[in-house]
């Protein structure tokens, strides 16, 4: 079933090559987001994981800013925020985390808050290298949320989560890349184009082998050794039979690119 690329109120759609491209589209709000954009993330990323034509969501925003955080315009100190935070924010992380399908964040400018747990929640982040990464929570006296408590102590340690945590510093390009926070940091005029070409190479790949490593990796944290050889294993007994090798194990003997698209299609 074919998802819709139009209809939206803060996102634009466009899929080429397998790629979906997905822009947060509130650049006059720095692309903060509200209710509108939480509902229709969760949405898209739902209906991607079951399109066929999609094989990779790239997430990237409109304007100076990725996604400068919750918009704020009408909190209140008294609201309920289990509420919000379990029943909206949280269901649009899970759906971009546990979508089964490659996806990359390109960040281009302020990613803070939601912003933050936005990029992190996605296979790859590639940054720009003027982008800039924040908790901001501690200037508004609450703790960090959108899976800042998961994310930041895996990539980046205890002690610089809290310092982030802590100080509400901004951390940029290069030092998140240094930090481990992001995969790399490229100069932002070439970060749209570079990532784009990123997705496009991971869409045009072997996606069931994709999926499969993508849950397998998710899951070895927690796993045994022969636990995990096992069922390292055990994936690799599935794929081999399956088109997608029989078409690169052909490209290889026959001295060209695989057409992994074609092999699907068979």
């Amino acid at each position: 079933m074919k998802m819709k690329l139009d209809g939206y109120e803060a996102l634009k759609l466009e899929i080429d090559a397998g790629l979906l491209t997905v822009v947060l589209n509130r650049p006059q709000r720095m692309n903060a987001a509200n209710g509108a954009m939480i509902a229709e993330l969760k949405s898209v990323y739902e209906a991607a994981a079951a399109d066929e034509t999609v094989r990779c969501i790239l997430v990237t925003g409109e304007g100076k800013a990725f996604c400068s955080g919750r918009d704020l315009a009408s909190a209140k100190p008294n609201e309920d925020a289990y509420a919000i935070i379990t029943g909206e924010i949280n269901p649009m992380l899970a759906a971009i985390y546990n979508c089964p399908k490659p996806t990359i964040a390109a960040v281009n400018g302020a990613a803070m808050g939601v912003g933050l747990g936005l990029a992190l929640a996605s296979d790859i982040i590639w940054a720009a290298d003027n982008a800039k990464f924040s908790s901001p929570f501690a200037n508004l006296g609450v703790a960090l949320d959108s899976g800042g408590h998961f994310f930041l102590p895996r990539l980046i340690g205890i002690p610089r989560a809290l310092e982030m945590a802590y100080t509400a510093n901004v951390v940029r390009g290069k030092q998140a890349e240094a930090w481990g926070l992001v995969n790399r940091s490229v100069p932002g005029l070439k970060l749209r184009e570079w990532a784009t070409t990123l997705g496009k190479r991971i869409a045009a790949g072997p996606l069931r082998a994709y999926m499969g490593q993508k849950a397998l990796m998710r899951r070895s944290p927690t796993l045994e050794y022969p636990v995990a050889m096992d069922q390292e294993a055990r994936l690799q007994a599935s794929l081999v039979g399956g088109p997608e090798y029989a078409e690169g194990l052909a490209a290889f003997r026959e001295k060209r690119r695989p057409d992994f698209a074609k092999a699907r299609g068979r």
